[in-house]
């Protein structure tokens, strides 16, 4: 799965990536091969949304979810906008669980 991480810098969302690589790598499940990251700002998400499956936000941008939610939809792509306390403590393996489920309800609406 390709997962792109949002945030108002691309910082904060690369400690993130970090994070979640880490859940994988402990997972007996999960491959890290099988899934593609990679953490911006803002700013570069249109040149990127379309070679990704799922765009997390980090909470700092909630204030333009509205429109990077609009952007994800117009592209047939889920978004998920990250809480300040999954976010904040840098919970890796739930950020990673919101991705995955909601890559599968989009699946599963494309099949509906």
């Amino acid at each position: 799965m390709k997962i792109l991480l949002v945030c108002a810098g691309g910082f904060s969302t690369t400690m993130m990536m970090e994070e979640i690589k880490k859940t994988i790598n402990g997972s007996q499940k999960l491959n890290l091969e099988d899934f593609t990251l990679e953490a911006i700002s803002v700013d570069r998400l249109a040149e990127k949304i379309n070679n990704f499956e799922v765009i997390l936000v980090g909470p700092q941008l909630s204030h333009k979810y509205k429109a990077i939610e609009a952007s994800a939809l117009e592209n047939n792509k889920p978004s998920v906008l990250l809480s300040a306390e999954i976010y904040g403590a840098m919970d890796g393996a739930t950020v990673l669980k919101q991705a995955l489920l909601a890559h599968k309800k989009h699946q599963m609406s494309l099949t509906d």
